[in-house]
């Protein structure tokens, strides 16, 4: 369980555990926030520089590329007796910033020295660190029982790098994740546009349906018209019709009323029987009056 405050300061005047400089503002609830230190690493900025570390008393900032590692000191030194171990991890607010930090698991007991910590900035945008800006919480657990030995290993006292630490940042290929993320932009956009080219081709393809239902209704209809019509030239007939001679303005007349009173689909021959017209003339006004809206429903 993390120590509060109060158990902080009573091991830090008992020397069980030791935070050089200490910063009594630093000093949260139930954690320490550590801050930026002066030894730092990142890939550098400038193409003729291939030095990546970076003073950070002299530079003031530590400006860390979009997608690149960096690798960053504490700026205090910190000390656990064997009754102590410590987990620290970055800030909330620059983890919300878009920087990632790899960190080992504990600060074993008996551990001495600046802790080390790998940062990358997941984000298309440089980020920023200044000298002593506070960026990792420290907490820290007493142990039920003291550990029978202290940590012994390479980072015990380490204020520099090591190669292990400086490879993934000696490494870092210029902007490749850049690139990955770019393509993969392009890829969605891509994808995007096949997408909205499918969409047309199933609107251009129910419009076409459409129009082939629309035509096949229209042939049906002719090839019935043509049919009553044959049956009509050359089907028996009982009495010789006597064709009336209308205008156009009586014809339409006729025309509206026969439609008026008929309950049934009326087909062009139809029409000129019942009313003793001439058929030419009969396709041409009925032509004229359908395009008009004054009649439908014709046979044909």
């Amino acid at each position: 369980m993390a120590m509060s405050d109060v158990e902080i300061l009573r091991a830090l005047k008992d020397g069980g555990i030791s935070i050089s400089p200490y910063d009594e503002q630093m000093l949260q609830p139930a954690s320490y926030d550590l801050k930026v230190g002066k030894v730092a690493a990142t890939v550098p900025s400038n193409d003729d520089t291939k030095d990546p570390r970076v003073d950070l008393e002299e530079k003031g900032v530590l400006l860390i590329p979009p997608y690149a590692p960096a690798v960053v000191y504490t700026h205090e030194e910190i000390s656990l007796s064997t009754e102590f171990v410590g987990h620290f991890g970055i800030k909330s607010k620059l983890a919300r910033r878009g920087l990632n930090a790899s960190v080992g698991i504990q600060i074993d007991p008996g551990f001495k020295g600046p802790l080390s910590v790998n940062l990358i900035n997941m984000t298309p945008f440089p980020q920023m660190l200044g000298y002593k800006d506070d960026f990792l919480t420290l907490e820290i657990d007493r142990l039920s029982v003291p550990a029978s030995r202290g940590y012994d290993g390479e980072y015990q006292g380490r204020r520099s790098f090591t190669s292990q630490q400086l490879e993934s940042v000696l490494g870092f290929q210029g902007h490749a994740l850049t690139d990955v993320v770019k393509g993969f932009d392009d890829l969605r956009d891509a994808v995007n546009s096949v997408s909205q080219m499918s969409s047309k081709l199933d609107t251009f393809m129910r419009q076409h349906q459409a129009e082939v239902q629309s035509m096949q209704k229209f042939i049906s209809n002719m090839m019935a018209e043509m049919k009553h019509l044959v049956g009509h030239i050359v089907g028996e007939r009982e009495e010789t019709v006597i064709l009336r001679a209308l205008t156009p303005e009586e014809a339409r007349n006729e025309i509206l009323q026969l439609f008026a009173t008929s309950t049934e689909p009326l087909f062009y021959s139809d029409i000129a029987e019942k009313l003793r017209m001439d058929l030419e003339q009969v396709l041409e006004i009925t032509t004229q009056m359908e395009k008009e809206g004054l009649i439908s429903g014709m046979g044909h």
